[in-house]
């Protein structure tokens, strides 16, 4: 069996200085062989390892849509997302809906307002509480930012661009007016917690009729990694807590990926520490006992993407020193 890990922002700066020893997976990066490349976002990754052609944009919403029980059938989707504004020095900046919590009750509410608003111009379909869509005619003829690309950044740099982009801006800035004296805003500001004060498009696309089967089964809460294995027919299972869970569900053939959460900031440390336990410790410990016949690490960091190829005989390979993470980054 060939198991692949990919892990979002594994090297992030912060995480690696509150990080104890990992000593699991400084050994498999130590005793492998080391491929770096430039880093590329999540979703080109995941629709590069599918062979899914970017469209205007990698067409997320689809997958995404497919993963949380819609049918996409023929028809292209956009994603709306709910999103916080704030004010910045010199600009709004964004905050997606992964820095806080969204109930499904507030969102239906927020979705129903926007759709009694706008009726047929922008019908939201929220499927989940962070995660809304549009289905459109047609796909706009512009270029998008996902929500988690643009966080932190002033939204100026980061709105649709190209001919269709300025009716989807003028929608984005209506919803706002629409949003900012919502019920469900001014509670959330009573609670001190940030108000859904805008939508934010993202991600529109068909579903691509590619046939590519690069693995047997994917683990992955992430509803892309899942709607791509979807599409593609492959089984997707929800992550499991660690990967002795995950080799148990499997026989002793096929090619398995496994997508573990992007951390919030908060939870840098223990995600390293958690990183280490659950996975690479009985990952290292299949490997040892030929459980598996081979490991493959791609590892994000904030400029480059490190891919670490190991296989049993490599384990024995003892003058490969363990050097700390941060002599990777």
């Amino acid at each position: 069996m060939h198991c692949e890990l990919y892990i979002p922002d594994f090297f992030s700066r912060d995480g690696l200085q509150r990080a104890d020893s990992l000593a699991a997976a400084e050994t498999l990066i130590a005793r492998g062989r080391r491929r770096r490349t430039a880093l590329v976002s999540r979703e080109a990754w995941l629709f590069g390892r599918f062979g899914v052609p970017r469209q205007r944009d990698w067409p997320v919403a689809p997958y995404t849509l497919l993963a949380d029980g819609g049918a996409p059938g023929p028809h292209c989707w956009m994603r709306a997302d709910p999103v916080h504004l704030q004010v910045g020095r010199d600009s709004l900046v964004l905050a997606d809906s992964t820095a806080f919590e969204v109930s499904r009750a507030e969102s239906e509410a927020l979705a129903e307002a926007l759709n009694r608003h706008f009726g047929q111009t922008m019908l939201v379909y929220p499927l989940r509480p962070a995660r809304w869509y549009l289905r459109l005619e047609k796909a706009p003829d512009m270029q998008t930012t996902p929500a988690a690309a643009a966080r932190g950044a002033a939204i100026d740099e980061k709105l649709p661009s190209g001919p269709d982009a300025m009716r989807f801006n003028a929608l984005m800035n209506e919803a706002q007016m629409l949003l900012h004296e919502h019920p469900v805003n001014a509670e959330r500001e009573a609670r001190g917690e940030p108000a859904l004060n805008s939508i934010w498009f993202w991600g529109g696309g068909v579903i691509d009729a590619g046939r590519a089967r690069p693995f047997s089964t994917v683990f992955a809460d992430d509803p892309l990694a899942r709607g791509l294995a979807l599409a593609a027919g492959i089984p997707a299972l929800a992550l499991p807590k660690d990967a002795g869970s995950a080799l148990a569900a499997l026989g002793d053939e096929g090619r398995v990926l496994a997508v573990p959460d992007a951390p919030r900031e908060a939870q840098l440390r223990a995600r390293s520490a958690a990183l280490e336990r659950d996975w690479f410790l009985p990952l290292l410990a299949a490997l040892k006992s030929g459980r598996i016949g081979m490991l493959t690490l791609h590892l994000c960091g904030a400029d480059s993407l490190l891919e670490v190829e190991t296989v049993r005989s490599d384990l024995r390979h003892f003058w490969r020193l363990r050097r700390p993470l941060s002599a990777y980054a």
